[in-house]
């Protein structure tokens, strides 16, 4: 079983006071109603302190929905957290890619030194709004999206998509478009259920993705939809993915604290190196370390 050094590519680290979807009353969210846990601060000692001994070496906060009057303030905020503590290693931030001040917005993130993309959130499912955080599926093709991904050559960011399998042949139309941006799709293309058609729908969006080789996969969030440290939804995530796309292309992510709700840090990590045991090491150590390591320069 592998025992090498682990970077966890996807975390969240928030004083929750400057985030309005924690401050606001309790309602539900696309992974339910049951998230009071999350409204407190969360902070690089708690993160320290669920990662444990699991031997993890280096991370990278993704943004986490900040105040949006001050796009830049989560950045902000993090750089003096990792000058202070040493974690995270990387900075995710925030940029809604179709903000006509989106090239200022991307200047703020990168004055800082751990900043190495943004994300800008775009599931989308019809007829269910929880599910949504746009109003259509293909915004991402669109003239004015396209031209806030563009700029992000130029300040040397990456993007991190998130979204549906039906929503994959947008996101590999935006990928081919901007072969010089490397891309990663967040929370394994978030396979909702494992049913046959679902997981087959998945699969079979991923196909749209593999050809393109500026997309990569990160493995976070295993369990948003199961609601509990799932070992077979798990399984059937990571074998198709590392069997389709290799751990060159695949890394490891946690989702803290979200996956707290569900999921200990220990049992997290325990149960994705019982999935991986019998895979070989070399791919192990990228998946856990290496190809992560890569992707996010640190």
């Amino acid at each position: 079983m592998y025992e090498g050094p682990i970077v966890d590519s996807h975390h969240h680290l928030w004083e929750w006071k400057n985030y309005p979807w924690l401050v606001a009353p309790i309602t539900p969210k696309m992974y339910g109603s049951n998230y009071q846990p999350l409204r407190q601060d969360y902070l690089v000692k708690d993160l320290l302190a669920d990662f444990g001994a699991n031997n993890v070496v280096k991370s990278v906060h993704v943004q986490a929905n900040y105040d949006p009057s001050d796009p830049v303030g989560e950045t902000r905020w993090l750089q003096t957290q990792a000058d202070r503590a040493g974690f995270p290693h990387a900075i995710i931030g925030h940029a809604v890619m179709t903000d006509p001040n989106i090239e200022e917005i991307l200047q703020g993130h990168r004055q800082y030194a751990n900043t190495r993309g943004v994300r800008h959130q775009l599931h989308f499912w019809e007829g269910d709004p929880l599910r949504c955080r746009t109003d259509r599926p293909d915004l991402c093709i669109t003239d004015e999206f396209q031209r806030g991904i563009e700029l992000l050559k130029k300040y040397d960011l990456s993007f991190e998509l998130q979204g549906f399998s039906h929503q994959f042949k947008y996101f590999e139309e935006l990928v081919r478009n901007h072969p010089e941006t490397n891309f990663c799709l967040v929370h394994a293309g978030m396979l909702t259920a494992d049913d046959d058609a679902t997981v087959n729908a998945w699969k079979e969006g991923l196909e749209h993705l593999h050809p393109r080789p500026n997309l990569w996969i990160k493995c976070s969030g295993l369990n948003f939809f199961s609601g509990k440290c799932d070992e077979n939804h798990m399984r059937i995530t990571l074998d198709h993915l590392l069997d389709r796309f290799g751990g060159d292309r695949c890394f490891y992510g946690s989702n803290f604290p979200l996956e707290k709700l569900w999921a200990s840090y220990d049992d997290l990590v325990a149960t994705t190196k019982r999935i991986l045991e019998a895979r070989p090491q070399t791919e192990q150590r990228k998946y856990f370390h290496d190809t992560a390591t890569s992707f996010y320069r640190i």
